[in-house]
């Protein structure tokens, strides 16, 4: 029986199994973590909790299982670990919260990848000024999932998806040889566990961020597919046969043969909460939706929903949101519907600034639990809605990578496939197409008017 060990570092928890070549977990094991805030807009954690986070979970899944055939680790991202030229830590872990830092002005055209004040070396020029101590003894910069790979089998390195938004930046840029490391892609080994004797000898492979994990673990590997990862806020993408430029989204390496365009929303539940909590707040979650879907769609307000701004296509932090055609007669099905198909919308975006024609969606997450939601995407989106048999897919991504890394699957489609097949699909209603493509078409003349206005 094959066995792959995985782990999934998050800001909150590290999470990890054993999971066989069928997607069954086999044991599992989850450590709670903590960020600290030092000062003001810092969020920071010791990279060493992260280690025996690590070595606790696999002690524990060891006890029950076999040892694995692999190790494929994924995580968060837009965390930055200072090392020397040793491989020592040098301070804290910048985690992706963290505000400290400022933008840095160098010409880049497209601002999905702007260097912002979340960007590593936005992050290593405050360090630089801040901290020139630390700043004078760094040799490297990688990123969590990165690091812990290091501390297995002492790789230091970059895998090829997440590195790849350093694409845009040029070679001359200040500090740009800190975060130029070697790439591996996800499904390459890296090297053995050197580190932990009950597991030494086992290949490593490099992994990649939790949103690649967790799409591929729904099985979207291939040109032609699209996913939606639906929680607080979301993260798309629309894959293609080559590398696609699209002003407003990411592109990046994917897997064998396909490359990605997306990136993340301002938006998801946290728009259907905000609704909930002005005209519900009586209500939980699962009864608000259910309340949204006894609304009629011909006669609901439009909602733009940029609360907080908008992320992906738009980048504009200065942009609100709006409610379309609101009228006395409106109840609260009518406001929690419009969040829901807000959110649908602004999905919708992002496929559009693909330029692709998706033959279908993925999707996973705490929002693809909702067969309305499901089906309210389909009908924006008019494309088929999947959801596979296990939504929380980042562990499963892992696992089908290493499946991959090791030859035991002929490709990604087929690994994910048997670990995490559809369980539902979701069809576009074929008599509600013109309604949809008029209200998309009003969404676009908001949304036009607010870019130009914000």
């Amino acid at each position: 029986m094959s066995v792959y060990l995985v782990a999934d570092l998050g800001t909150s928890a590290l999470r990890a199994a054993a999971i066989d070549a069928e997607g069954a977990t086999l044991a599992a094991h989850s450590v709670p973590l903590a960020i600290a805030s030092p000062a003001p807009g810092a969020a920071e954690a010791d990279p060493e909790t992260w280690w025996a986070a690590l070595r606790d979970a696999f002690a524990h899944i060891l006890k029950a299982t076999p040892k694995p055939d692999a190790i494929c680790l994924t995580g968060m991202t837009r965390g930055q670990i200072f090392l020397d030229a040793k491989g020592t830590v040098l301070r804290p872990a910048i985690l992706w919260a963290d505000t400290r830092a400022t933008p840095l002005d160098i010409a880049i055209d497209n601002p999905a990848v702007a260097i912002n004040p979340f960007h590593a070396l936005a992050r290593i020029a405050w360090v630089a000024r801040a901290e020139p101590g630390i700043f004078a003894r760094a040799a490297t910069v990688i990123e969590p999932k990165d690091w812990l790979n290091h501390r297995l089998t002492g790789f230091i390195g970059a895998d090829s998806v997440t590195a790849a938004r350093f694409d845009a930046v040029p070679a001359d840029a200040p500090h740009h040889h800190l975060i130029d490391l070697p790439r591996a892609e996800p499904w390459a080994k890296i090297g053995t566990v050197v580190s932990i004797p009950d597991l030494g000898g086992v290949p490593v492979f490099a992994g990649a961020m939790d949103t690649w994990a967790g799409a591929v673990g729904t099985g979207v590997v291939s040109p032609g597919q699209a996913y939606d990862v639906a929680g607080t806020t979301e993260q798309a993408g629309v894959l293609t046969a080559t590398r696609v430029k699209a002003r407003g989204l990411v592109d990046l390496p994917w897997t064998p043969g396909a490359f990605q365009a997306g990136g993340p929303t301002q938006a998801g539940g946290d728009a259907l909460a905000w609704a909930r909590d002005l005209v519900a707040k009586e209500l939980d979650f699962e009864a608000a939706i259910a309340l949204a879907a006894t609304a009629d769609p011909e006669t609901a307000p439009l909602f733009v929903p940029y609360l907080a701004g908008e992320r992906a296509p738009v980048w504009r932090a200065d942009v609100r949101g709006t409610l379309i055609g609101l009228s006395r007669e409106h109840k609260q099905a009518d406001i929690l519907f419009a969040a829901v198909e807000g959110v649908a919308l602004a999905l919708a975006d992002i496929v559009a600034a693909s330029g692709a024609a998706p033959s279908a969606l993925r999707i996973s997450g705490g929002g693809a639990r909702s067969d309305f939601w499901c089906q309210v995407k389909a009908d924006v989106l008019g494309i088929e809605v999947e959801r596979p048999r296990e939504v929380e897919a980042g562990l499963l991504g892992a696992a089908a990578c290493a499946a991959f890394g090791l030859g035991h699957t002929p490709d990604f489609a087929t690994a994910a496939a048997r670990m995490n097949p559809v369980a539902r699909v979701f069809r576009p209603d074929p008599a509600k197409a013109p309604l949809y493509a008029a209200r998309r078409a009003r969404y676009a003349g908001a949304k036009k008017y607010i870019l130009g206005s914000g």
